[in-house]
C-alpha cells in the first residue's frame, strides 16, 4: 500500500518525501551520537568524581589508622624508654641511699667496735642492702656484682 502511495506522489512530493525521511534518520544518527557522546563525559565525570572522593576517603582512613599505630608504637617505645631510664635511676638512688645508710649503720658501728672496723662493716652492710634491694628489682647478678663490687657468690647468699 506505501509503494501504491508513492508511485501516485509527483516528483516533488517524492523529493519532498525522501528528504523527510533522511531528515528522520540524520536526527536519528545525531540523537544517537549524542548519547553516547553524554554517556561517555558521564562516565568520565563519575569516574573523576568517585577517584578524589575515595582519595578522600583513604586519606581519612589513611590518618586514622597511622595515628592508632602511632599511638600505640609510641606507648610501646615510652614504657621501654620509661623503664630503663627508671632503672637507671632506681639504680643511682639505691646505692646512694644504700651508701649513705651503710655509712651512718658504719657509724655507729664503729663507735662501738672502733672507728676503721666499723666505718667498712657499714658500707658493706649499705653495699649489700643496696645489692638485696636491686636482686629484689630483678637486676641481674653480673650487674649488681659491677655496681657494688660483691662477689656474686655473696650476691647469690643475700
Amino acid at each position: 500500500l506505501s509503494v501504491v502511495e508513492r508511485s501516485a506522489y509527483t516528483e516533488e512530493q517524492l523529493l519532498g518525501y525522501e528528504k523527510f525521511w533522511d531528515i528522520i534518520s540524520t536526527e536519528k544518527t545525531y540523537y544517537g551520537s549524542a548519547l553516547k557522546r553524554g554517556l561517555e563525559e558521564g562516565m568520565q565525570q563519575g569516574l573523576q568524581q568517585g577517584l578524589q572522593q575515595g582519595i578522600q576517603q583513604g586519606l581519612e582512613q589513611g590518618l586514622q589508622q597511622g595515628l592508632e599505630l602511632g599511638r600505640t608504637e609510641g606507648l610501646e617505645l615510652g614504657r621501654t624508654e620509661g623503664l630503663e631510664l627508671g632503672r637507671t635511676e632506681g639504680l643511682e638512688l639505691g646505692l646512694k641511699q644504700g651508701l649513705e645508710q651503710g655509712h651512718a649503720e658504719g657509724r655507729a658501728e664503729g663507735r662501738a667496735e672502733g672507728r676503721a672496723e666499723g666505718r667498712a662493716e657499714g658500707i658493706l652492710e649499705g653495699i649489700k642492702e643496696t645489692a638485696r634491694k636491686l636482686k629484689f628489682m630483678g637486676l641481674a647478678p653480673t650487674d649488681i656484682k659491677n655496681a657494688t663490687g660483691l662477689s656474686e657468690e655473696e650476691i647469690l647468699k643475700l
